[in-house]
């Protein structure tokens, strides 16, 4: 006998395929039909009612530097992370996917690793510019990230990056006349809105791949930050791609992070106020608001309502309560 397959219903889903979409099914660790409450109603299976909350995939920490004071491994699935990417010497990376829990997907670049993926400062980067496999730079200032650009400006370098997936971890402020060198790389940035005023504008208007450093505690309060606080804000839909489909393209994978089907059933169930579509610029608001612009909403970031709280989160398929289970429909 198969298993029944999982039917959520009666809330917001937040999928490409269907930005109005209120139902959403889950058959084994894939997502079998994104759709209406009316298919949801006619089929058979495990069904549970949203009540209004919203279904999105869960968010990627595509940056986490372990320094010793680190968020606990079970807390990033409390906030709604489902994926994290971990630098660190090899015997803290290694503490931290021991300590994780099975709802967490860990990927790894350990200082050092002699095989697999691995992660260097900046200044030492002239020892692996011949590496052929994924790398994971930490820039630290201004100065590193001018020499891992001439670096990149070699072409035999620049093609052995974006071949073997290397990364930039920037934790300095990115200057604008960077912004253009840094796209042209072809290489994946990753960066902390809220720890600098970056120019993320610019930076996915030149082709950047874009990736975030999450809060820890709050995702939203990244997506918040990225949207209103800096002078290049994006827009609330650019910054949820920054924080979640956007981390699987930086490991090179192009299915992660959607709700669709034949997707990785992944998702987080948020109780959340209304669902607005929020654009930094005020010029591009009449078009990216309208319903004919089929944008999907996302829950209010301006400040005025309180940020999304984390319901329940599923794996692959696979349930992980977080919170009391909600209610059940026969």
């Amino acid at each position: 006998m198969t298993d029944m397959p999982t039917i959520l219903h009666s809330g917001d889903v937040y999928s490409s395929v269907d930005p109005f979409a209120t139902a959403i099914s889950f058959a084994g660790p894939t997502v079998s039909w994104v759709g209406e409450d009316e298919a949801a109603a006619a089929t058979e299976g495990d069904h549970t009612d949203l009540a209004g909350d919203l279904v999105a995939p869960g968010f990627v920490h595509a940056g986490l530097l372990l320094t010793g004071d680190d968020p606990a491994p079970g807390a990033l699935v409390e906030a709604g992370i489902t994926a994290v990417h971990v630098l660190g010497s090899a015997d803290a990376v290694a503490a931290f996917r021991d300590a994780a829990p099975d709802a967490l997907a860990v990927t790894a670049y350990p200082a050092g690793a002699d095989t697999g993926a691995t992660s260097v400062a900046a200044r030492d980067l002239a020892g692996a510019l011949t590496v052929d496999r994924p790398l994971y730079i930490v820039v630290e200032d201004e100065s590193d990230l001018t020499a891992v650009l001439d670096a990149l400006d070699d072409a035999e370098v620049r093609t052995r990056a974006q071949r073997s997936l290397w990364r930039l971890l920037v934790t300095c402020p990115i200057p604008g006349d960077a912004v253009d060198r840094l796209a042209a790389t072809g290489v994946g940035i990753t960066l902390d809105p809220q720890e600098h005023d970056q120019p993320l504008a610019p930076l996915l208007a030149a082709g950047a791949q874009v990736s975030f450093v999450l809060d820890p505690a709050s995702p939203w309060q990244t997506l918040a930050t990225a949207v209103y606080s800096g002078t290049a804000g994006i827009s609330a839909r650019a910054a949820f791609n920054a924080a979640t489909r956007f981390g699987f393209r930086a490991t090179g994978s192009f299915e992660g992070g959607v709700l669709a089907p034949g997707a990785e059933a992944t998702a987080v169930r948020w109780k959340v106020g209304d669902l607005i579509v929020q654009v930094a610029d005020d010029r591009l608001a009449a078009w990216s608001t309208d319903p004919r612009s089929g944008t999907p909403g996302l829950p209010d970031l301006s400040g005025s309502s309180p940020l999304p709280v984390v319901r329940d989160v599923w794996v692959r398929g696979q349930r992980h309560a977080v919170c009391p289970a909600p209610t059940q429909t026969p």
